[in-house]
């Protein structure tokens, strides 16, 4: 792992914005539900005290947040992911050069021990794993960790209970997927 932090140190600043625009499309995807629970409460519950003017504007007003919403979530995950390319671009094409360029460097002796495809298919392998292994670093945990924290905010807003419902919900949620996707292993095989 110090060896893949000490290849990303170089493109630091791209994976701060790649974390950033993460971040952005995580709580603007979340804000979704909110804006639309609070069209129904204001406008949907209240539609026969409102004027047929204020009702139109109102849900004309909440509809284009939720357009306006949805379109810097996407715009933010592709920008998101354009950089997240790019870093795993350069970094796994550095890994691979140090790689080649430590296999040149080997004596003759050792490097004819080793067959040179063996070599070519190791390097290959850490750089799909590298990629792999950023791509869910990003992906899953640092849009789960924002989105725990976005929904423990919102919870605690509304009513304190629902924050210990929800995170003792979690490790519920996470055993039955993992038995759910062991038996579905069993199934395919």
């Amino acid at each position: 792992m110090k060896i893949l932090l000490s290849y990303l140190e170089k493109h630091w600043k791209l994976l701060v914005l790649a974390l950033v625009l993460a971040a952005i499309n995580q709580v603007f995807s979340m804000l979704d539900p909110f804006i639309l629970g609070k069209m129904i409460d204001q406008y949907g519950n209240n539609f026969k005290s409102l004027s047929q003017k204020e009702f139109f504007d109102g849900v004309t007003l909440g509809l284009l947040a939720l357009i306006s919403v949805a379109m810097v979530s996407r715009i933010a995950k592709n920008f998101q992911d354009y950089f997240m390319n790019v870093i795993i671009q350069k970094t796994g094409a550095d890994i691979y050069s140090d790689g080649i360029r430590h296999s040149l460097e080997l004596p003759y002796e050792v490097f004819e021990d080793q067959r040179s495809g063996e070599s070519l298919g190791k390097l290959q392998k850490v750089r799909s794993d590298m990629e792999k292994l950023l791509s869910a670093l990003v992906n899953i945990l640092f849009t789960s960790i924002v989105g725990i924290i976005w929904v423990v905010i919102y919870s605690v807003q509304v009513y304190w209970v629902i924050a210990p419902i929800y995170f003792s919900a979690i490790p519920i949620i996470g055993i039955i997927s993992s038995v759910l996707s062991r038996n579905i292993k069993k199934c395919k095989s």
